[in-house]
C-alpha cells in the first residue's frame, strides 16, 4: 500500500543512491491509483498543498531515475552492464535510449570518417569482381548495368579499362 511516507522514503533512497533504488512491484500503477484517490479527497487548502507536495516529490523521483538511466546508457554500450532495479517501463525506456544512442554514434562515426570529396557516379558496362581500391576499401562486385559512386581514382581505372562509364549529372 502506497502512502506519503513510502513516497518520502523512496525519494530519500533515490537521492542517496548512486544507482536506481528498488521500487515496489507495480509502483507506477500504485502511484496512479494513489494520486487519483488523493485528488478526490483534496477539498481543503491544506489537503491540496499536501497533494502538490506529493506530486513534486514524485516528479523528483522520476527525474532522478530518468537521469540515472540516461547516464547509464553510454556505459551499457561499452560494457553491456544493465542498471539494477529498473521497472518494466524503465527497461523499455532504456532499450529505446540504447537504440537511439547506437544510431547516433554510428551516424557520428560516419561523419568523422575521412570523406573522399572527389566521387564519380558510374554505370557498370561489364561484370566487375570485388576489388580493393586505392583507399584500401573494398568495392564490388558489380554486375552489368549497376550504378555506383566511387572515388575518382577507382572510377577512372574502371573507365579506362572500358568496364564503366561516367554518368554526367546535370542541373534541372
Amino acid at each position: 500500500m502506497l502512502t506519503d511516507e513510502t513516497i518520502r522514503k523512496i525519494s530519500e533512497e533515490e537521492r542517496n543512491s548512486a544507482g536506481l533504488s528498488k521500487l515496489p512491484d507495480g509502483f507506477f500503477e500504485e502511484v496512479r491509483a494513489y494520486m487519483e484517490k488523493k485528488e478526490k479527497m483534496a477539498r481543503e487548502e491544506t489537503e491540496k498543498w499536501a497533494l502538490d507536495a506529493v506530486k513534486r516529490r514524485l516528479e523528483t523521483i522520476f527525474e532522478r531515475r530518468d537521469r540515472k538511466i540516461l547516464n547509464a546508457a553510454p556505459g551499457f554500450i561499452n560494457s553491456a552492464v544493465v542498471p539494477d532495479n529498473m521497472s518494466d517501463e524503465e527497461k523499455k525506456f532504456f532499450e529505446r535510449i540504447i537504440e537511439c544512442l547506437t544510431v547516433f554514434q554510428k551516424e557520428r562515426e560516419g561523419k568523422l570518417e575521412k570523406k573522399d570529396e572527389n566521387l564519380v557516379l558510374v554505370t557498370v558496362l561489364d561484370s566487375v569482381t570485388k576489388f580493393v581500391g586505392m583507399n584500401m576499401k573494398t568495392y564490388g562486385p558489380f554486375k552489368k548495368g549497376d550504378i555506383a559512386t566511387l572515388p575518382a581514382p577507382n572510377a577512372d581505372l574502371l573507365i579506362n579499362k572500358g568496364l564503366a562509364e561516367k554518368i554526367e549529372m546535370t542541373d534541372y
